[in-house]
């Protein structure tokens, strides 16, 4: 009917009738009601006939029994009672149908079972009311059936369940409190889906009008979006002009872009590889001979490749000195050890002058070293003296001290044979037969 069913008077109807159907389900027992009336026929044929097949068919339906009543959706407190009553019936069971086999037995059939049996009758009869949900059912039924069709039929009909309901509930033997509960939803109900029968013919009436109005209006809506169709695809066309337009620009710019951007990426390379292929060159004579060149840099300079040739330059000058201090101090003791072990005045001569030589060499290398810590020093004044002036201390500055400090302290190692205390002659013949062999020269 266009309604909306979760508001209005349809919303209404629809949050009474689902409580009741919810409530209904507290109410179905008359499975439970058939069950127990099967135990109790077997019951009692266990007395008559005495075969031990209707006692298990009774141990067969206990356990039915229970399996329905934890599943059923009646009130906890009522599904624990019947829970107890039907234990205390297994258990008085056991004890009959023991008696009940023996031959000679002339029992009536009554015991504590039979008291269990009618307090679980009593508590079924107490929430039953007879086909509840079957009847809620039906009338849900013929309501949808109307709000389908539209058939006046259908109302009475809903109507004349929700009688037989209602009367049904008022004979049974349900708490009073659960009467009135689920008379008033029922009451509630059947008003609100009376109303909305009552205001059908209202509603058809504005369908009508509205369907009216919406013949009047689709020829002016298809003029308009015959209008609108045009207008699109004419700035459809438009858009596509300047679109291929916009793309052609925009394929000559990127060529342009790209073209320039390889010359760049050749330059930038170049100007990379050119000092690292340099720096591989002096890396391969470092590990295989002895590297004479160095790295050009630009003193000041800020990129990774010119501080790579810096350190790298520092590194074979560092090895350059330490060879150099190395080889003479080898040559020195070669002389002392010749000297020492000199057998006429002609050989000490010759050891004296070979001494002397080497002595000379070491020297050229301190003054060469000397000349180097000063360059050093002079360039950590330097930084102090724009340090002092501009009151802070940038990147660079910090690096060149760090520089400066690393390869004074790199310079003082080597020169920290030249600070042990001079030898006595016999203690440096000692040192001269404690030596190693003679190194040939670096090689």
């Amino acid at each position: 009917m266009g309604l909306d069913e979760n508001s209005g008077i349809q919303g209404a109807f629809r949050q009474k009738i689902h409580r009741l159907h919810e409530l209904s389900a507290q109410h179905n027992v008359d499975r439970l009601l058939t069950v127990l009336l099967q135990i109790r026929r077997n019951e009692k044929d266990l007395a008559l006939r005495q075969e031990s097949a209707y006692r298990d068919r009774v141990h067969r339906l206990l356990l039915e029994f229970r399996q329905l009543v934890e599943a059923s959706e009646l009130p906890e407190a009522t599904r624990q009672k019947l829970l107890a009553e039907l234990a205390s019936y297994s258990k008085s069971f056991e004890a009959y149908a023991a008696s009940a086999l023996r031959p000679g037995y002339t029992g009536a059939g009554k015991g504590p079972f039979r008291d269990a049996a009618q307090r679980i009758e009593a508590i079924l009869h107490a929430h039953y009311v007879p086909n509840l949900e079957t009847n809620i059912l039906k009338l849900r039924r013929r309501e949808k059936d109307f709000l389908l069709r539209g058939d006046e039929s259908y109302p009475p009909m809903v109507v004349e369940i929700a009688r037989t309901i209602r009367a049904q509930v008022s004979e049974s033997t349900i708490s009073e409190a659960d009467k009135a509960q689920l008379l008033a939803l029922l009451r509630d109900y059947q008003r609100s889906f009376l109303t909305l029968v009552s205001q059908r013919g209202s509603i058809v009436a504005l369908t009508a009008e509205m369907n009216a109005a919406a013949d009047q209006v689709a020829p002016l809506i298809e003029a308009n979006v015959a209008q609108a169709n045009e207008t699109m695809s004419r700035r459809a066309r438009e858009i596509d002009e300047d679109a291929q337009a916009s793309v052609r620009l925009g394929l000559i710019v990127t060529a342009s872009t790209l073209l320039l951007a390889a010359l760049l990426a050749l330059g930038i390379t170049d100007r990379i590889v050119r000092p690292v292929r340099r720096m591989a060159g002096l890396l391969d004579d470092l590990a295989y001979g002895t590297p004479t060149g160095r790295v050009p840099t630009v003193p000041g300079g800020r990129n990774e490749i010119n501080a790579m040739a810096e350190s790298l330059n520092a590194l074979l000058d560092h090895r350059a000195t330490f060879l150099g201090w190395w080889k003479a101090s080898m040559d020195e003791l070669n002389a002392r050890r010749a000297l020492l072990g000199s057998a006429d005045e002609a050989e000490r001569d010759e050891a004296i002058t070979g001494l002397r030589a080497a002595s000379i060499v070491k020297v050229q290398k301190l003054n060469a070293i000397r000349g180097r810590l000063l360059q050093h020093a002079h360039d950590l004044i330097a930084v102090s003296r724009r340090l002092s002036v501009a009151g802070s201390l940038p990147a660079s500055d910090a690096k060149q001290l760090e520089h400066s400090a690393q390869a004074i302290e790199s310079l003082l190692d080597v020169l920290a044979v030249a600070d042990e205390p001079p030898r006595t002659g016999d203690d440096s013949r000692e040192a001269a037969k404690d030596a190693p062999p003679q190194m040939d020269g670096g090689r």
